[in-house]
């Protein structure tokens, strides 16, 4: 598909990139092969990005950052955060596809495969970890404020703990194999944020 809009242009690269860097790993990625399956032109291409390298950094930062804050974003604004949140969690093995939960999270993957050798790679993905870690926060410090969560709770540990957990996820089920897995591990990160849930 030639796509002669700049803009649409740009975005089917950043699209098709992120899917080849998910299913092939970034080494594994040829330039050709982005330009195949995109169907656009190496000039196209460098119109767009300077190198591989550039391309990797927009993917993480526009489509990367921008699916989890469409994802988790809404916590801030919710009448019920924690629910919010927990809701979040239960619907991650719910809509996860057999090939998504195979493939592992292709966050992780990238930095499995790169961050030792990519700075510019682990910091802008560890800044997007931290972004999600202060909408988790910011998410049960307004439940506390509001009245409906327990007052004693330390909004910073919860947030912490929930990362972990969270990010923990994808190389067990990766691993395993196994939705079931998923299914309880996902239902045991959703219990425990609706555990600071006053009655």
């Amino acid at each position: 598909m030639a796509l002669r809009d700049p803009d649409r242009t740009r975005q089917n690269l950043l699209e098709v990139a992120a899917c080849l860097f998910h299913q092939k790993g970034y080494n594994g990625t040829s330039l050709s092969d982005i330009l195949n399956k995109a169907e656009v032109s190496k000039g196209a291409l460098y119109h767009h990005f300077s190198n591989k390298q550039e391309l990797l950094y927009a993917v993480v930062d526009e489509l990367f950052k921008n699916k989890l804050l469409e994802r988790w974003g809404g916590v801030v604004s919710a009448e019920e955060p924690i629910e919010a949140i927990a809701s979040i969690i239960d619907s991650l093995s719910l809509n996860a596809t057999d090939d998504e939960m195979c493939s592992g999270c292709p966050v992780h993957n990238l930095l499995a495969e790169l961050s030792s050798t990519d700075e510019g790679l682990r910091t802008r993905i560890s800044a997007i970890f931290k972004e999600h870690q202060q909408i988790i926060q910011a998410g049960v410090e307004l439940a506390i404020e509001r009245g409906q969560a327990k007052p004693e709770t330390d909004a910073k540990r919860v947030a912490l703990f929930f990362m972990c957990s969270l990010n923990g996820m994808p190389q067990m089920v990766t691993s395993c194999q196994c939705r079931e897995l998923f299914t309880e591990l996902t239902a045991a990160l959703a219990d425990y944020i609706r555990s600071f849930k006053l009655p």
